[in-house]
């Protein structure tokens, strides 16, 4: 587990093993270097360059700039069905995904959403995300004749496998592509592996221009964590992503 909790995790326990067996000064160097990774994890001026790094490779266009397309492919880690007591679709950090795919479609750009997100196996829920996504559409003006399904896709690389499917199907030429700004790299190659060239529309762009750094930014925080650990396991995707010609 190459991730800052996993990391963090990992050398405490070795810490604790290493005190057991009485070599206290290993131990402690061990501890000392999980709290040193836990604290560089959790600062925001180190979790905002490395997503900065990632968002900058496919910036954010506007709508005029965006051409017009058959089809507009939206990616799901958006949103989470609808799961007792909870009683309405729920939006998560990304779910500017699903509003970009809306705009585009009434902004003329595109006649058909291929939404793509399915579940894993250990998901509690009982619908698919790219339903759940196909209802927040709908209830945003976009006609549900207009809205193709990939309802089994569990990753990026199956993302691009079954919208392959649905574009072959609807002969939709060169899609728009919508996903996380930080994710885009990644997806873009996904497609390319299969041989379909797509427009980039990048959302979510989570880190904005800073013209100077405060003390805050050098101390730790859990949202600081979250952004270094996503971003940590975003490059890491890329890496097997290439390794394994996805």
């Amino acid at each position: 587990m190459m991730l800052p909790i996993g990391i963090v995790f990992e050398f405490s326990l070795i810490a604790l093993l290493l005190l057991w067996g009485g070599k206290r000064k290993l131990s402690a160097a061990f501890l000392v270097t999980a709290m040193l990774v836990l604290w560089v994890s959790s600062m925001p001026i180190v979790a905002d360059n490395l997503l900065a790094k990632l968002e900058q490779q496919y910036p954010a266009v506007a709508v005029a700039e965006i051409p017009v397309s058959e089809c507009i492919v939206v990616l799901g880690g958006a949103v989470e069905p609808v799961l007792p007591p909870r009683v309405d679709v729920d939006l998560l950090e990304a779910a500017d995904r699903v509003f970009k795919a809306a705009s585009l479609y009434h902004a003329g750009k595109g006649n058909r959403v291929i939404v793509a997100g399915g579940l894993h196996p250990w998901s509690p829920f009982e619908q698919s995300e790219a339903e759940a996504i196909q209802s927040l559409l709908v209830d945003w003006g976009v006609p549900a004749q207009a809205i193709l399904l990939d309802k089994d896709s569990r990753n990026t690389r199956e993302n691009a496998i079954n919208a392959k499917v649905l574009l072959e199907q609807s002969d939709c030429g060169k899609p728009l592509l919508v996903t996380s700004a930080a994710h885009m790299k990644r997806s873009v190659a996904a497609f390319a592996s299969l041989g379909v060239d797509v427009f980039p529309v990048s959302v979510d762009v989570r880190v904005v221009q800073v013209t100077k750094y405060t003390f805050m930014d050098y101390l730790p925080n859990a949202e600081a964590l979250k952004n270094t650990n996503d971003a940590m396991h975003e490059w890491m995707g890329q890496k097997v992503y290439k390794l394994r010609g996805w």
